[in-house]
């Protein structure tokens, strides 16, 4: 008798999980459609978070911005060295998303060939970063001074190319030290024969280059006088006494 009753039972239970679930799913399904329908439309809305990559509508198509809405000055450094590093924090990341919205409406109006409604604006926001990066550097600087001695530059080395010339790199990261890789990059590469004769003609180059600067310097000398103004950059061409001509 149990196992009749169980054996109706259990496929009726069954059914209603099973049931229960699907409604469930469903719900959850409708839910999560609707929740991604609402963040699509806030997404493609005109003040969405994609608008600000875009400047203001009642600017487009103008080929110069009126007077209340035409930017100002950079920040200069010495307005920046007064910040603390939060306030500069949030001022390149203004900074950074207003230099993308200018990036994106010139490119805008550049395949639309029209002109770009002052264009100044990405220079004085170009010359902000700068300025910033440039404090942020003198703290960094100050600091480790304090605290190690080294500056926040990052080291350089003296390189000699394969022509024998020398000059500095910046020092690069490396995975791992030349101690285990034997891989030094700032050694003294092998010279041949060419190299040396390169060297010597480079030299030679620069003597002669010298010395024609400094016969140049002689001849302006000696014929320079009080009315060569006259004549703009050339010397006195007309000497109409023999007391002008030079001694």
């Amino acid at each position: 008798m149990h196992r009749l009753l169980l054996s109706r039972t259990l496929p009726r239970l069954g059914r209603v999980f099973a049931s229960s679930e699907a409604t469930t799913t469903a719900k959850s399904l409708t839910e999560t459609k609707k929740a991604a329908s609402t963040d699509a439309g806030e997404y493609l809305l005109p003040g969405g978070p994609l608008a600000e990559f875009f400047d203001k509508e009642e600017n487009f198509g103008k080929a110069e911005l009126r007077p209340k809405q035409r930017p100002g000055r950079s920040w200069t450094s010495e307005e920046l060295r007064l910040k603390s590093n939060l306030d500069l924090h949030k001022l390149w990341y203004v900074l950074l998303k207003e230099r993308n919205m200018l990036l994106t409406m010139e490119h805008a109006y550049k395949i639309r060939q029209r002109p770009f409604p002052n264009p100044e604006r990405l220079d004085r926001v170009r010359e902000s970063m700068e300025n910033i990066e440039e404090v942020v550097h003198e703290r960094n600087t100050a600091f480790l001074q304090l605290e190690t001695g080294d500056s926040a530059d990052p080291p350089m080395r003296t390189v000699t190319s394969f022509a024998g010339f020398t000059y500095q790199k910046q020092a690069t990261e490396h995975l791992l030290p030349a101690d285990i890789t034997g891989e030094k990059e700032y050694e003294t590469p092998y010279l041949d024969e060419s190299a040396y004769v390169t060297q010597k003609l480079w030299a030679e180059k620069q003597h002669l280059k010298k010395m024609h600067d400094a016969d140049q310097a002689r001849y302006r000398e000696r014929f320079s006088h009080d009315q060569a103004s006259r004549y703009g950059k050339g010397d006195r061409r007309v000497f109409n006494a023999p007391e002008q001509l030079p001694q």
